[in-house]
């Protein structure tokens, strides 16, 4: 079991993943997996020793939260169900793929990953009404899996659930407003759950450093704190935020992912 310090860590990056995901829909794993990089050597752990646990309790943990925001989506009918059936194949394969090469990879590569990842999501705040007036991209059928793939492969090698990628996919296709949050929700059900397959059955065992609890490399007291801290903060802060707090938030996370890639690459 995590000691009474790790508890208070894991409750207090679910509250400020939750609350930040419900206000101004970001992927939670851009604020979890810094956090803990951060605080893990204050535990005398090493994130490079940990990373594929790391990542794995993170995405396994946010799933509930994902699964409910996406079934809140379809009872409202705000989710394009083409597109979905279109792109989901194709990233839900790149889940899986992506968490087994995710067990082989080095810290180095999760670092480039997650940079890329990183300054996409910058980029998606900062230039998002110029994105909206883009033409619509059009992309053949035979490319849905191919894309499908690249989307799901590479957040999960960057650490992350396939939020960032997919609503940059929506932006592209042009999906209705209403229906953007609602699709993105589904890739990112569909990958993390496949994701989770991945990690629960990695490609290379890692050094459980004699601690118990693991399910493949998902911790699974870790998790679950994390999960429940999460959704919970999320349910809390649903519907809540006006425009300014929404953009005093999000310039509040541009801050802190560019204090993060700074720190990660000097250390």
């Amino acid at each position: 079991m995590p000691t009474i310090e790790m508890f208070f860590l894991l409750l207090f990056i679910g509250a400020a993943t939750g609350s930040a995901t419900s206000v101004i829909k970001i992927a939670p794993s851009l604020i979890a997996i810094p956090a803990l990089y951060f605080f893990l050597p204050v535990f005398n752990l090493s994130f490079q020793d940990l990373m594929l646990p790391t990542i794995a309790t993170c995405i396994a943990a946010f799933i509930p939260t994902h699964l409910y925001a996406w079934i809140t989506s379809m009872k409202k009918a705000e989710v394009d169900s083409q597109h979905l059936i279109n792109f989901a194949p194709g990233i839900a394969m790149g889940g899986v793929i992506g968490a087994q090469l995710l067990s082989l990879s080095s810290l180095l590569v999760f670092k480039i990953a997650f940079s890329l990842i990183s300054l996409i999501t910058v980029l998606n705040i900062v230039f998002r009404p110029q994105l909206r007036s883009i033409n619509t991209v059009k992309i053949g059928k035979l490319a849905h899996l191919p894309i499908g793939l690249f989307v799901g492969v590479l957040s999960l090698l960057s650490g992350n659930c396939g939020r960032v990628l997919a609503s940059l996919l929506c932006s592209l296709k042009k999906v209705d407003q209403k229906q953007h949050q609602g699709t993105s929700d589904g890739f990112v059900v569909f990958a993390s759950i496949a994701a989770l397959v991945g990690f629960i059955y990695p490609a290379q065992t890692f050094d459980h450093m004699n601690m118990a609890g693991f399910a493949g490399a998902v911790h699974l007291p870790s998790m679950m704190i994390l999960s429940f801290s999460h959704f919970f903060f999320y349910w809390l802060s649903r519907n809540l935020g006006n425009d300014l707090d929404k953009s005093v938030l999000s310039i509040s996370f541009v801050v802190f992912i560019t204090c993060s890639l700074i720190r990660i690459w000097i250390t």
